[in-house]
């Protein structure tokens, strides 16, 4: 199997995150980048790969085959574009991008480079997600009437970070939490065609503090969502259908299936999975072989529709239409 090598861009906590999850999927990490030194210094000390000095030294070096980008949610547009010019193939964290857009122009410049756009959406991944789609796929649900997730957790932002900024996290937490049910219900139920979303704006912060949002989706579903940066610890996903009914919690590590002529659920067993790793490793396959990821950029740009259709929403206080691609 040939080796897939890679360059880390954005080397906070999720950045050194993916480089362990490189490690376990046999991608090597040959170098990173970042604008701080310091940051360079130690990233490369704790991972044993080189630094380059600037964006343009990655993406003129030869033996790098692709990025795993980590960075500001602004940052994602110009960041692949510059990639996707160069030749580079592209693993960007979510959200793809914060517009419509800029999603669609993140898109179309992989698309026009021939090079793979993947976007870190890892939650898919999570056993009792895949075997919720499998209980859907399989019919055990029937036909999907509503779905339903939360995904909040206590704030540990530091002061003065890029994530208390309005501009970089639209809606507060959904643009970095609430995203990963977004593209959950997508994998799981189909597209969305309408949002209406309320926040409650932040008192003592820049972001909003709490947001729900309420879901149509094109077969005729319906759903809803809530997020918060300033809760407790709650991760869940639940599929309810005329067949029965799929709660997957703890983030994805337990699942319990209730058929609809029952009044008590059970417990369904699953086998853990390292999702970080699993979706690199599927990122080196396409690098190796030309193929698309699971999660694309289309997906990525599905995702951001949506966003953007529920900040119209607390603007107007009405349903929005989610773009398409």
């Amino acid at each position: 199997m040939s080796s897939v090598r890679v360059a880390s861009i954005g080397l906070g906590w999720w950045g050194k995150e993916l480089a362990r999850a490189a490690g376990t999927a046999g991608i090597e990490l040959a170098t990173c980048f970042a604008r701080t030194p310091e940051k360079r210094d130690e990233f490369a000390a704790e991972f044993g790969c080189s630094q380059a000095s600037t964006l343009d030294e990655v993406l003129e070096d030869d033996s790098v085959d692709g990025l795993l980008i980590a960075t500001s949610h602004a940052s994602h547009r110009d960041l692949i574009e510059r990639a996707a010019e160069a030749g580079k193939h592209i693993f960007i964290e979510k959200p793809l991008a914060l517009s419509v857009a800029d999603a669609r122009a993140c898109v179309e410049s992989a698309r026009s480079a021939g090079v793979v756009l993947q976007v870190g959406f890892q939650r898919r991944r999570l056993p009792a997600h895949r075997k919720l789609k499998e209980l859907i796929d399989d019919g055990a649900i029937g036909d999907i009437e509503m779905l339903e997730a939360h995904h909040s957790l206590p704030n540990r932002i530091p002061e003065g970070a890029w994530r208390w900024d309005e501009e970089q996290s639209p809606l507060g937490s959904m643009t970095s939490l609430g995203i990963h049910q977004i593209e959950n219900f997508h994998y799981l139920a189909g597209p969305i065609a309408r949002v209406g979303a309320i926040n409650r704006p932040g008192r003592d912060v820049s972001i909003d503090e709490a947001v729900a949002m309420v879901f149509e989706f094109a077969s005729g579903a319906v759903g809803t969502l809530l997020s918060s940066f300033f809760t407790p610890w709650r991760i869940s996903l639940a599929v309810y259908g005329t067949g029965g009914a799929g709660f997957a919690d703890r983030d994805g590590s337990t699942l319990h299936f209730q058929p609809v002529d029952e009044r008590e659920s059970t417990e369904i067993p699953l086998t853990p999975l390292d999702v970080v790793s699993d979706q690199l490793a599927e990122f080196a396959d396409c690098i190796r072989h030309g193929t698309s990821p699971e999660v694309s950029g289309d997906q990525g740009f599905a995702v951001v529709a949506v966003l953007e259709a529920a900040t119209r929403s607390v603007a107007s206080g009405e349903f929005e239409t989610v773009a398409t691609i």
